[in-house]
């Protein structure tokens, strides 16, 4: 029996995407499921423009990471 290859759309392929971002966010950091788009970690990636699992999140380095800040009471916060 032959398999046959499933392809996504674009727009599949970047929903699945941000669900691999979300599920890394959830399974690797500890972000809470139900503040993802509140949380910290959430808002500073948000912020740094990383939105996509393979397209932003695995490219980041060390220092990108420690370079990340989300927005607390005005300011800018690691």
């Amino acid at each position: 029996m032959a398999s046959t290859a499933i392809t996504l759309s674009p727009a599949e392929e970047k929903k699945a995407d941000e669900d691999r971002l979300l599920t890394a966010l959830v399974n690797v950091c500890g972000m809470p499921h139900a503040h993802y788009k509140t949380h910290p970690i959430a808002l500073a990636l948000r912020r740094d423009g990383v939105t996509r699992f393979d397209m932003d999140f695995i490219h980041m380095t060390a220092a990108d990471i420690d370079g990340l800040q989300c927005e607390k009471g005005g300011a800018l916060v690691p």
